[in-house]
């Protein structure tokens, strides 16, 4: 039988001087760890069970059982007692939660904390949460129900808070004339002055949703109410709060401000006269009002789901989306959508029509105009669309005939002069981000030289190509009246976070996405918009946002419009807006050279601030942050050490035991095992990481040893093991196992995320 180290450690060289450098002379990948550095143990790491099939419950009571038999304090010396305790209450609290369905189900969402908050004072499943307001009994519900239900809940729970942030959305928009800052001269030289800037232009726009519930149109029968009820408690929970009705009311003015000089003769003391002009107070002029109402329906609630409504044609109207729109101003106008999924080959994808019907006159003018767009995803992120807007339809002659009553006056014509037929098609390209799924360490793949150069560039390429999230669209627009070419473009700037608008929830249907943490380098999102017209005309626009806060935006846009070279500030937080378009150019003396002048000067400003000032500011601080956690960790290791060396002591009997049965079997027994530091031999190490940091681990993991095999996936925390702990917190660390299998010693290394499984297959040999 082999024999086994029951010291449990190795102390490393210069432990005292551990992270002393760390200020000076930091690591690269330091303060990208810190934010991912756990606080608590996995539960499944600690009851040595895999996330990935997961374990069944025959499997998490056969690894409670086995643990109690070295943690159980009864079973224990009077030395080791109380350590067997503290050991013990984890294990016996990793295995309650697990052993719970619906316990485990919020722990692979939101982890320990989530499972002791939502089972606490006002959690879900506490008293006064959701549970017990629930008309379906939560309990009697399977894991899937419950995890639909709960990721519901918490999708409700979290809509809340935000519209406790803001109950509305508006936005303000100050048009500034500043067109004497740029100038063209007959040469075409661009010059730059100091501008007197004025307001001109101002908008201001408003909505809020409110929910509607109103009495259901289309009653159940008896029948149907029971077998509702039984799909209710199946299949399908129906998300408490769901209205009937959701309506969103919008209201909107805006125009220009005028500036009245007034005349005044005056009598001078010499008896002259003369005349004065007086800047009169400026006056407000409301050229575009806009109040109306955007109602949705739920027709499911409605109508219910049985009966006469699973036929068609009224099937397709349940299975749609339906919206209504109401303007009361300028125009009284009647909008209705409907929008639904049809596929009409099965297997293949589906298309998407929306048809809008729009009544803008009485009946008696004009008939209703439509519009009509189809859409269909045509390869992966690419999704083909065309659209058509009928513009003003007219009655047909043979109805004139008959009802000489029917068309359009003088003024109804002249109004809708710009109501023209639009055909679009379009290609649209969504962004790719978060499809590259790097799940290895770069300081591991460089020393463990497992990818070769090709294989690592193109993994880095496609990261970084993920990471920029690229998105464009493109359509050909034609008209009665011409047509044009239009092309979008965007995506990320710089490395660091996306500056475009996240998730619109942390919780969704999938699960929980928390948004990414602020104290990282944040890109730009590039916004890049082009308009050709038939006669080659050419508008532009560039814009730039970044994220400055956790909700808020700010970005900075120029190009050249109608009105000439306009440059635009923004600023937006959960739905509210602040515009400030900035004519600085009038458009008789734009041009795409002074325009492009107009934009390098803001944008060398930005990169000097951001390059110069912003981002050494935020690497300090994240070089601070990572010192810091440094030493709070490195106060903790003579305690995790001792931690350890006390769990090994109380394994060490069952786990000599074991592998001693493995050894009367040739089967798998482990030698040594060593886990920690290891400066890669290829790189010079920095000042006072010379020396490996490494821990004896071999008890420890030939308790893991089952069945006569030993598996440690990749995604498992590797010093969150029992028997282990952390030599070197936030460095990069390996795990060496030594083993004996059918009489033949093998020896297996692996990083901190990479799989570990023995033994290998190349491993077996025939008997």
């Amino acid at each position: 039988m082999s024999s086994f180290n029951q010291s449990g450690t190795k102390e490393f060289p210069g432990a005292q001087e551990f992270r002393a450098t760390v200020e000076d002379d930091g690591l690269d990948a330091d303060y990208s760890m810190v934010g991912d550095y756990p606080e608590e143990p996995d539960y499944y790491v600690l009851l040595g069970l895999s996330r990935n099939p997961p374990p069944t419950e025959a499997e998490i009571r056969s690894a409670y059982r086995n643990l109690t038999l070295s943690f159980h304090p009864d079973k224990q010396p009077p030395h080791l007692r109380h350590a067997a305790e503290s050991q013990f209450r984890h294990i016996q609290e990793a295995y309650e939660t697990l052993i719970d369905p619906n316990k485990r189900v919020v722990y692979d969402i939101s982890g320990a904390a989530g499972v002791r908050q939502e089972w606490g004072q006002h959690g879900a499943m506490g008293i006064g949460g959701e549970a017990q307001r629930q008309e379906v009994g939560v309990k009697a519900m399977s894991p899937d129900q419950f995890r639909r239900w709960f990721l519901k809940t918490m999708k409700k729970r979290e809509r809340k808070a935000v519209e406790s942030l803001v109950s509305s959305k508006g936005g303000i928009t100050l048009g500034i004339n500043a067109s004497t800052m740029v100038s063209v001269d007959e040469d075409e030289d661009v010059q730059f002055h100091i501008p007197s800037p004025k307001v001109s232009t101002y908008g201001v726009s408003y909505n809020f949703k409110t929910p509607l519930s109103i009495p259901q149109l289309w009653g159940m029968t008896e029948k149907e109410a029971e077998t509702s009820e039984e799909t209710d408690s199946g299949e399908e929970v129906q998300e408490e709060g769901t209205e009937d009705m959701l309506v969103t009311w919008n209201a909107g003015i805006a125009g220009g401000l005028a500036r009245p000089v007034k005349k005044v003769t005056v009598e001078y003391e010499d008896g002259t006269e003369g005349e004065e002009k007086f800047e009169m107070p400026p006056l407000l002029a409301g050229q575009n009002f806009q109040f109306g109402a955007t109602v949705v329906p739920n027709f499911k609630n409605l109508v219910g789901t049985k009966g006469i409504w699973v036929k068609h044609p009224f099937s397709l109207l349940r299975d749609s989306q339906v919206s209504f729109e109401a303007l009361l101003l300028p125009v009284p106008t009647l909008k209705a959508n409907i929008a639904r999924a049809f596929q009409p080959i099965p297997g293949t994808r589906p298309f998407q029509v929306n048809v809008t019907s729009i009544h803008k006159r009485s009946l008696e003018e004009t008939a209703p105009s439509f519009e009509v767009q189809i859409s269909r995803e045509i390869a992966k992120q690419k999704i083909g669309v065309i659209t058509w807007s009928s513009g003003v339809v007219h009655w047909p002659e043979f109805l004139h005939n008959l009802f000489p009553s029917l068309g359009m006056g003088a003024q109804s014509a002249i109004a809708s002069a710009n109501e023209v037929s639009n055909l679009q098609i379009g290609l649209i390209s969504l962004p790719k981000q978060g499809q590259a799924a790097i799940d290895f360490d770069d300081d591991d793949e460089e020393e463990s030289g497992e990818l070769d150069e090709d294989v690592r560039n193109l993994l880095k390429k496609k990261r970084l190509i993920d990471q920029s999230a690229e998105s464009w669209q493109t359509h050909l627009q034609a008209t009665p009246g011409g047509g044009a070419f239009v092309l979008t473009y965007s995506r990320n700037l710089f490395s660091g976070k996306p500056a475009d608008d996240p998730v619109k929830t942390e919780w969704s249907s999938e699960g929980y996405f928390p948004m990414p943490s602020m104290d990282q380098a944040r890109a730009v999102r590039l916004e890049i918009s082009s308009v050709v017209g038939l006669d080659m005309s050419l508008n532009w626009t560039v814009k730039g946002v970044r994220r400055v806060g956790e909700y808020t935006r700010v970005g900075l846009g120029i190009g050249i419009a109608d009105k000439g070279i306009m440059v635009t500030f923004s600023w937006s937080r959960l739905g509210q807006n602040i515009n400030l378009p900035i004519n600085v150019c009038p458009a008789n003396e734009a041009t795409s050279g002074a325009a492009a002048l107009t934009a390098i000067f803001p944008w060398l400003a930005y990169c000097a601030i951001e390059f110069g000032y912003i981002r050494p500011r935020d690497r300090k601080r994240r070089r601070q942050a990572a010192a810091r956690r440094h030493r709070e960790l490195k106060k903790l290791i003579p305690k995790k050490r001792e931690e350890s060396l006390q769990a090994i002591e109380l394994m060490t009997d069952q786990v000599q035991r074991r592998q001693a049965r493995e050894e009367a079997q040739e089967g798998l027994v482990i030698l040594k095992a060593e886990y920690g530091y290891i400066p890669a031999i290829n790189k010079k190490p920095k000042n006072g990481f010379e020396e490996p940091r490494v821990i004896d681990v071999t008890i420890p993991v030939a308790a893991l040893v089952n069945r006569g095999q030993l598996v440690i996936s990749g995604k498992t925390i590797k010093f969150q093991i029992l028997g282990f702990h952390d030599p070197a917190p936030l460095l990069p660390k390996r795990l060496k196992i030594w083993y004996r299998f059918q009489g033949r010693d093998h020896f297996v290394e692996a990083g901190d995320k990479e799989d570990i499984a023995c033994p290998m297959r190349t491993h077996f040999i025939s008997t």
